[in-house]
């Protein structure tokens, strides 16, 4: 090893051995650290121009061919396909080059499609060409920025960094979506993607100061194509093969799956299930019934693990969490039947609609499911990034992405004719049964 990386090792080990600083915790004590304030930052910079160009982009491809749903889909599936092909190959890349060049230069290329966006705006084929070959260009950002986090946040204070960036995720995406079509309304597409390319710019400008730790890499090999797919393969294989020798992990790898899947099927069967199930809202709006309260729940559960968290032990918090959402699901599917209460409260004299009672009683119900999916998230994205080594630990991330994305599908494709079949409260009560069993096998085989 050469001296300047033996230096780096020593302070970094010195810098364990000293204890927290002034003896804070939660958020005080991840927002003091300057490093972790540039990393979260850009996250919040890119992440919500990222969902705004999204959004943005959907318009554009909207306006070129028609509003036909086929044009949008394939937008859509353009912009999740690289995840599940490129995802894992990606996370070879970050295990073996710089993490701070990664983070840079990604948001670069952000800027350069944005740029792209803005000189093919009238041509769907480059449209569709630029979104995919951004989509595969960005997929090593996240299990870089991922690999980069437990180099500057260490300890316990880890899972409050987590929530933190969960926290943030999930409000860029809202915020994203909300901005960008006020944005284009006020002021025109093309000085709203002009605002977007000066955010992924700010971005890449906070990431420049990380410390000299994000910018280690492996030494260079010069290799050719061949060899260097042999290689590639190899790295695969032994991260799966580690993750499959480590139970703990892959066990914390499947169950950072189930949350984000769920979420997506409840968007898919939500609008039906409300407006004709339960009288709730209109098509175009009902779900914000549901995912409103469930977003609540979420910052509120991100804000108790961010404060307290440390405290907890997080793998019997996931384990309880993850049977808690089981059950909450079945609750869900039961807003009926629980509703009955107020039926009691109407035959005593009170006038309550009808409507408002069932809003009433699956209010509270989302918000216990959002705060459930945050107490499962954010301790299993610490779990991983704390058993993963860090040589390994891009790959592994990189693969947490392509199991996320590959879990979701079938579920998505299935459970329209399931609902079909035996209706939205049975497909969702079938759902969280799933959940709990899954939850106690785990329990069994830990």
């Amino acid at each position: 090893m050469s001296a300047p990386l033996e230096h780096a090792d020593d302070e970094r080990a010195d810098r364990r051995a000293r204890p927290p600083q002034s003896g804070k915790t939660g958020f005080a004590a991840v927002l003091a650290n300057r490093a972790f304030l540039s990393i979260w930052t850009a996250q919040i910079l890119s992440q919500t121009a990222q969902n705004s160009l999204w959004y943005a982009l959907i318009i554009m491809v909207s306006n070129l061919t028609g509003q036909t749903p086929a044009g949008i889909g394939f937008t859509i599936i353009l912009v999740q396909l690289p995840t599940v092909l490129f995802s894992s190959v990606s996370g070879v890349l970050v295990d073996r080059v710089s993490k701070h060049m990664i983070l840079v230069g990604t948001n670069v290329i952000r800027v350069a499609g944005v740029m792209g966006y803005l000189a093919f705006n009238s041509h769907i084929a480059a449209l569709y060409l630029i979104t995919f070959l951004v989509a595969v260009v960005s997929q090593p950002f996240a299990p870089a920025e991922g690999s980069a986090l437990p180099m500057l946040v260490e300890g316990e204070a880890l899972i409050t960094a987590n929530s933190l960036f969960q926290m943030t995720f999930m409000a860029s995406q809202a915020v994203g979506f909300a901005v960008s079509p006020i944005a284009i309304g006020l002021f025109g597409m093309q000085r709203t993607l002009i605002v977007l390319a000066i955010l992924f710019a700010l971005s890449a400008l906070v990431l420049i100061p990380l410390p000299s730790v994000t910018r280690r890499r492996l030494p260079k090999e010069e290799l050719p194509l061949v060899a260097l797919a042999k290689r590639t393969w190899a790295d695969l294989v032994e991260v799966t093969e580690f993750v499959l020798h480590d139970p703990p992990l892959a066990i914390a790898l499947l169950q950072i799956a189930l949350a984000p899947t769920l979420l997506l099927v409840l968007a898919e069967v939500g609008p039906d299930y409300l407006k004709h199930g339960l009288g709730i809202g209109e098509t175009s709006t009902s779900l914000f019934f549901l995912l409103a309260p469930a977003g609540a729940g979420l910052a509120l559960g991100m804000v108790i693990l961010g404060q307290w968290g440390y405290r907890l032990r997080k793998d019997r918090l996931v384990l309880v969490a993850l049977i808690a959402l089981g059950v909450t699901v079945i609750g869900l599917a039961s807003v009926s039947t629980i509703g009955q209460f107020w039926v009691s409260l109407r035959n005593a004299g009170l006038d309550i609609p009808q409507g408002v009672t069932l809003t009433s009683t699956m209010v509270p119900i989302a918000a216990l499911l959002g705060i459930e999916v945050a107490f499962i998230n954010a301790p299993v994205q610490t779990i991983v990034q704390q058993r993963a080594t860090p040589e390994l630990r891009g790959r592994v991330l990189a693969l947490q992405q392509t199991l996320t994305a590959a879990i979701a599908i079938p579920p998505l494709i299935l459970i329209g004719g399931v609902a079909a079949v035996v209706g939205t409260p049975a497909t969702l009560t079938l759902m969280g049964l799933i959940i709990v069993c899954v939850g106690l096998a785990i329990v069994y085989y830990a």
